[in-house]
């Protein structure tokens, strides 16, 4: 089984330390640059996992025989909600507050013993996919040096003028208490979900008897309305109905009086009514000149609703831009758990899903229309509560001062598939939004900011434990909570207290702080970020477009005003069996661990690297095509190596020319040299999809065209066809060793001889072989492709008719060709033709008319084949000569006839008739009975050839 063979390669490799010296081998052509994109330290790996894994294996084994130092550094997140949700499960806390009322201390021990726990089974996975990389010196974004790395980039974010301290509107998570990014929302397909919602028409009583109609899918948030807003050029018309005037865009009247009798009295544009006063539907916020007016929003459209948005500063992002732009007042309304606070009068304490249900009471005489209304909505990825949008005061970094440096630096990067480049990845440069970068959390790296308690205004940012040091006078050894929030000293304005705010940063934030962080730069190593920054490839799935592709790219431009990375590939998203997203509950995927033992590491490489998931689409997992790269890669290559050494003489030697005049060791040369090229310039483009089709492709060509045509050849001790065959497995061994790590290195052991004895020699700490571009002769391989078609055409007229191919024929009537005498020899023997005639035409044609000569050629073939059949049965070698006994006259008489042939063609040394009715291992033939014995002493077929 692949799996155990692989086994003894890994065994191999460990005892060896053969990674270890392939990363301090010398390397003519210096340092090759990999990141790799933090796993979270818990949980066990998964496809979509060990997709990427593979990748990050093949593109630097490649490199490093090409010439290159390629260290592979493993790391850790470690930090953030995914943590910190866990051990709430774990604790059976519900919320912020049991987390405060537990102990911030115990609650932050708890999430450090949690991903100091580090599953060991990342390393099974990691070993059995044949992926090299360091875990023993594996950076943890929770460790001591890693995080004051991210407080200086903070700091020095700070200084430069690119952060700030303000209000915006984010999805609020009330259960978690804090804000998530857009990433957070959009990085699963999950997080989105139909839901059904209260929607509501509402009448805001204006000047003049006017009603103005405002639909909206969240009441909760009228407590909090300070305006509405129409669009400047929207046709709005006075309708009246039931005694009343009411405002509606023209092109939603039909939606929403269907049912009603109504009368149009007249048609107004959105700029008319700009300043309409209306009286508030609550008395929570105090009446001021500012207020309860209508605004012009250019967000508002007619695609739903009544083209009249009702606005609320605190619950909205569009809300907040047009306060801001308006110069409303922003009153905090709601904590962060959702709960309305003292602000908010009498809906003080209540959680906002109750406060819709009062709001629904309050205003029952003031509801034109209340229906259901079907929806998609945000959740937390996390704890899968529904999210808020919520105004708050946060740390923020600001996008804008950036951006038109990040579009720039764009054009430097090598995207794969390249349309990412000018589409989704530009698309998010060009849009993003200021970065939220505080999160009122527990677990992660501190917001290193300090403010006075006399004065907010007095703030003082920290990058580094020396400065804390020095201003508290105390001994920093962590900077986790709550022992950061101990750091206290003198405000240097006013004398007052300075005191830490409690927030944690965004997770992500360290995620894109690793290429400086992991070195603990610039307190260390700060030569060895000049040599390992920018890299030279990174590779994550699509989602990260937004994620940390987004936030390497961010970081990088605002503290170096340089690129991440300068090669990229985007995989696409890997769904279940079904097409649905991956899931253990779905049960839509086979078990990782049992595929790997299965099929073994090379076959689910190829799967992977050959999958146009590594070119940005979209697939599903299907363990049959795990099964199917097996057979047409490791086994049809393994069965080559086998053949092989039947033959191969016992000392060997490499790197000669070979100047066979066979055609058929020219063709599989220039083959070699083809399926070199392609592989280089594949992986050297970072598109494994096509290496891994040359590679499967030669394997094809090696196994199924030269070995079987060359077969009589290796039986007959050729020299030529040895040779040929040991230099084209040793260069192939290395040309594929990136993609097929342990086959590659079983191959090269047997057939260089080294057979896994010296520890320093292995494929891997080889050279990548060269391509000689004038040993790609182009007319042979096109010829011979055209000889296999042709083959092809008339083996399956063969078929057709139900001819074996053992059944010779006279004569293939084929296009006029120009050819090699040895390529129509080729020809003549696969189709098994005696004549091969080159006619004008475009069909070909069989003589499929057999003559009592030609039957009689092919009982001899067919006798031939049940003699090698049972030679195998009896475990016999092809080296090993027999006895043949035969029964039976017409047996007899083809024998007798054709004996010479039989001695040669399945090495027989006595032929002798007998009884052999009797005999168990007897075989019968429509021609009689055979039976065979070994001879005895053995005599060794090629010596007595």
């Amino acid at each position: 089984m692949p799996f155990e063979k692989e086994e003894k390669v890994n065994q191999f490799w460990k005892e060896n330390k053969i990674f270890e010296k392939s990363v301090e081998k010398e390397a003519p052509k210096g340092d090759y640059v990999f990141y790799d994109g933090p796993p979270f330290i818990t949980g066990t790996p998964h496809y979509a996992t060990l997709l990427p894994s593979i990748a990050k294996d093949v593109i630097p084994r490649y490199f490093t025989m090409k010439g290159y130092r390629v260290e592979r550094i493993w790391g850790w997140d470690c930090h953030g909600l995914p943590a910190e949700n866990k051990v709430e499960e774990e604790l059976g806390l519900k919320n912020k507050n049991d987390i405060e009322n537990l102990g911030v201390e115990k609650f932050v021990q708890a999430c450090r013993e949690y991903v100091d726990t580090g599953s060991k089974k990342w390393e099974w996975y990691i070993e059995k996919i044949g992926r090299w990389v360091d875990m023993k010196r594996a950076y943890k974004t929770m460790d001591l040096e890693f995080m004051e790395s991210v407080i200086w980039a903070f700091k020095e974010l700070y200084e430069k003028g690119l952060l700030y301290e303000g209000y915006r509107t984010s999805l609020h998570c009330p259960r978690c208490a804090t804000p998530l990014s857009k990433f957070e929302i959009t990085m699963d397909a999950g997080c989105y979900r139909e839901v059904e919602d209260q929607s509501l028409v509402v009448e805001f009583e204006g000047e003049n008897g006017l009603y103005l109609l405002a639909w909206t899918t969240t009441p909760w948030t009228l407590p909090g309305n300070m305006a509405l807003a129409v669009g400047k050029n929207i046709k709005y018309l006075v309708v009246e109905s039931e005694g009343k005037d009411y405002l509606i865009a023209k092109e939603r009247l039909e939606e929403f009086f269907k049912e009603k009798d109504f009368k149009i009295k007249k048609e107004i544009k959105g700029k008319e009514i700009e300043g309409l006063k209306y009286k508030p539907l609550f008395d929570v916020i105090e009446k001021e000149e500012s207020l309860f007016k209508v605004r012009l929003g250019d967000f508002v459209t007619l695609e739903e609703g009544t083209g009249i948005v009702h606005i609320a500063p605190n619950f909205g992002e569009d809300d907040f831009n047009l306060a801001k732009k308006e110069g409303l007042p922003l009153i905090e309304l709601m904590d962060e758990n959702g709960v309305y606070n003292e602000n908010a009068k009498e809906f003080k304490g209540l959680y906002f899903k109750e406060a819709g249900k009062k709001v629904l009471e309050k205003i029952s005489s003031q509801i034109f229309l209340k229906d259901k209304y079907l929806h998609s909505y945000p959740f937390c990825y996390r704890c899968e509560t529904e999210l808020i949008h919520k105004t708050q005061k946060d740390w923020y970094l600001d996008v804008d001062k950036v951006r038109k440096k990040m579009i720039e630096s764009n054009k430097k990067i090598n995207w794969v598939p390249d349309y990412f480049k000018e589409g989704r990845f530009l698309y998010n440069l060009e849009n993003a939004p200021d970065w939220c970068l505080s999160r009122s959390r527990y677990w992660g790296s501190p917001l290193p900011v300090w403010k006075c308690k006399e004065n907010e205004e007095h703030i003082k940012v920290l990058g580094s434990i020396k400065e804390m040091e020095e201003l508290s006078g105390k001994k920093v050894e962590d900077l986790h909570r709550p022992e950061i929030d101990k750091v206290t000293f003198s405000c240097d304005v006013c004398k007052g207290k300075m005191e830490r705010v409690p927030d944690v940063l965004d997770c992500w934030f360290e995620s894109g702080s690793m290429p400086f962080a992991q070195f603990h730069y610039p307190f260390k190593k700060e030569e060895e970020l000049k040599n390992r920054f920018p890299a030279d490839f990174i590779i994550e799935y699509t989602g990260q477009l937004r994620g940390w592709f987004y936030y390497l790219h961010l970081l990088s431009n605002s503290l170096f005003d340089s690129i991440a990375f300068k090669n990229v590939i985007v995989t696409g998203v890997l769904a279940g069996d079904d097409g649905r997203k991956m899931s253990k509950s779905f049960g839509n995927y086979p078990d990782p661990a049992r595929v790997i033992e299965e099929y073994g590491g090379d076959a689910l490489r190829m799967y992977f690297m050959s999958s146009p998931i590594m070119v940005g689409g979209d697939t599903s997992i299907l363990e049959e095509d795990i099964k199917d790269s097996l057979r047409k890669n490791v086994l049809l290559l393994s069965n080559v190596l086998r053949f092989y050494n039947l033959f191969k003489e016992e000392d060997v030697s490499f790197k000669k020319e070979i100047n066979s005049k066979n055609i058929l060791d020219r063709w599989i040369i220039a083959r070699l040299n083809q399926t070199i090229k392609e592989i280089k310039e594949s992986l050297e483009s970072y598109n494994t999809p096509p290496a891994c089709k040359a590679i499967t492709s030669f394997i094809d060509d090696l196994s199924t065209w030269y070995i079987r045509r060359s077969r009589e050849r290796f039986k007959k001790g050729e020299e030529d066809a040895l040779e040929t065959a040991g230099e084209i497995l040793e260069t192939f061994s290395r040309a594929a060793a990136p993609l097929m790590p342990f086959l590659t290195e079983q191959i090269w052991q047997e057939v260089t001889g080294n057979n896994f004895k010296d520890g320093d020699k292995s494929v891997h700490l080889s050279s990548y072989p060269d391509f000689k571009e004038e040993k790609i002769d182009k007319k042979l391989l096109r010829d011979m492709e055209k000889v296999r078609e042709i083959a092809s055409q008339a083996l399956s007229i063969r078929a057709k008719e139900g001819i074996k191919v053992r059944q010779p024929l006279s004569t293939l009537k084929t296009p006029s060709l120009k050819m090699e005498k040895d390529l129509i020899d080729i020809l003549k023997d696969e189709v098994n033709v005696k004549e091969i005639l080159f006619e004008k035409g475009e069909e070909i044609y069989l003589d499929t008319k057999i003559t009592p000569q030609l039957k009689r050629e092919g009982e001899v073939r067919e006798i031939t084949r049940v003699i090698q059949d049972m030679r195998k049965k009896e475990g016999l070698s092809l080296e090993e000569r027999i006895n043949l006994f035969y029964q039976g006259e017409e047996m007899e008489e083809i024998l007798k006839e054709w004996g010479d042939h039989f001695r040669e063609e399945a090495g027989i040394e006595k032929i002798e008739k007998k009884e052999i009715s009797d005999f168990p291992k007897k075989r019968e033939t429509s021609k009689g009975l055979l039976v065979i014995e070994k001879c005895s002493p053995t005599t060794k077929r090629r010596e007595s050839s």
